[in-house]
């Protein structure tokens, strides 16, 4: 009677592990995410200290944003948030002199699309 639950207790596992090995779906080929073609800024936001900060009003490539007279334009490190994947130059964190416009250059994960945005910062 041992021998017959062992042979069966072996063929019960071997067929087991035969079902998991081919019921195993494998990864289509070129299946894998497209970068992104999206080149946004999302947010752009001046920080008066850790807890105070202002945001942009974003439209049609423009940021307008007020802050305070006792922030020095001159000096002004924007946290720029992104689009999946995007990038920016000027980097979010430069340094930048907002007593004029800026510009910022935003471009697509993919590198196939670029947008400009002016920002203007105004007391």
């Amino acid at each position: 009677m041992k021998n017959i639950i062992r042979k069966y207790t072996k063929f019960i596992l071997m067929a087991g592990i035969l079902t998991m090995v081919f019921s195993c779906e494998k990864p289509e080929e070129d299946l894998s995410p497209q970068p992104s073609v999206n080149a946004n800024i999302v947010r752009f936001r001046i920080y008066q200290n850790q807890n105070v900060y202002f945001d942009g009003t974003i439209q049609d490539g423009t940021i307008h944003i007020t802050i305070p007279q006792e922030i020095d334009r001159t000096k002004i490190y924007p946290e720029i948030l992104l689009s999946s994947g995007a990038s920016v130059s000027p980097a979010s964190g430069t340094v930048q002199n907002f007593s004029g416009p800026v510009k910022y250059m935003v471009t697509s994960e993919s590198r196939t699309i670029t947008q400009e945005y002016e920002v203007f910062v105004n007391n």
